[in-house]
């Protein structure tokens, strides 16, 4: 069987790269070799029952919302990856699955119980249930996987959500989002067949969310949300927390962080491409160790 790496981003628009166009010398215009992505077209359907995967291209990956050449972690890692292997590190081929849209949340377009809806679109004219989508897609890949032999090495579910919460009062979070998080991803690890590690990207949103509420109330909501993400972390197998605050460049006193565009909730593309080149090098080491291991 051919091993191969399989990077999942969902989420909602720090997932898009929302509002962070690429510089044209970046954009990835020529299908990748060692890196493969599911255009939106025909991918993104409810009806399909096979996956077409394609050399990745930073246009056209991301089967929710239409906002293309951005610089999201999944852009970012798709590059990354492929220039690595260009300089010779030995690495499987990458496969990308990419769903995510602005503003949506776990009680949007994210929530479990949604029914089937899907109208594509930039953000503003789509609608699409995403979670039942990810469950589709993942049932299809896990079939894909093997009817072509792949073996899956996880570099990981990451989920950058949450934001939409922080609007919401914290006696309406208690009990229901917790039970909602489980749900989603007990559901996708259920639907790609495996027990694909999960990783949850903490929000820094503090000066934020200050400014828009000076009473607190939406702090309040974002520290509840991230204390739920460490929970979820001690008691769901293979899940993780990230904090992006690890940067070297981060600068608490600074008045963007050093992280983030002017609205201080986006980031910028150079916190997306560590962020993606700190994934490659964790998963890089990873491989070596384990090629150590095997020879010795």
């Amino acid at each position: 069987m051919k091993k191969i790496a399989i990077f999942m981003l969902f989420g909602q628009s720090n997932a898009v790269g929302h509002a962070m166009p690429m510089e044209e010398r970046d954009i990835i215009a020529e299908p990748l070799k060692n890196v493969y992505g599911l255009n939106r077209d025909p991918n993104q359907s409810f009806d399909s029952t096979e996956l077409i995967f394609s050399g990745y291209t930073s246009f056209g990956m991301n089967l929710a919302e239409t906002q293309d050449n951005t610089y999201s972690v999944a852009n970012c890692l798709a590059r990354a990856w492929h220039d690595e292997i260009d300089a010779g590190t030995s690495l499987p081929d990458l496969y990308i699955i990419h769903i995510a849209i602005g503003s949506q949340g776990v009680y949007g377009m994210w929530s479990p119980d949604r029914e089937r809806v899907l109208v594509p679109g930039k953000l503003g004219e789509c609608d699409v249930s995403m979670y039942p989508l990810a469950v589709h897609v993942l049932e299809l890949f896990n079939k894909y996987m093997k009817e072509n032999e792949l073996e899956p090495d996880f570099v990981g579910i990451h989920w950058r959500g949450g934001e939409q919460e922080t609007r919401v009062e914290i006696p309406s979070l208690e009990g229901r989002l917790e039970k909602d998080y489980i749900r989603i991803f007990t559901g996708l690890r259920e639907a790609i067949g495996y027990e694909a590690p999960v990783v949850l990207h903490r929000m820094p949103f503090d000066k934020v969310m200050l400014k828009e509420d000076p009473s607190g109330e939406h702090l309040n909501a974002m520290n509840y949300i991230n204390d739920l993400f460490y929970k979820l972390a001690r008691e769901l197998p293979k899940t993780s927390v990230f904090d992006v605050r690890t940067a070297p460049f981060y600068d608490e006193y600074a008045w963007d962080c050093n992280i983030f565009r002017w609205d201080l909730i986006h980031y910028l593309g150079k916190t997306n491409d560590w962020v993606a080149r700190g994934i490659l090098k964790d998963y890089a080491n990873r491989e070596k160790i384990a090629l150590k291991i095997n020879q010795d």
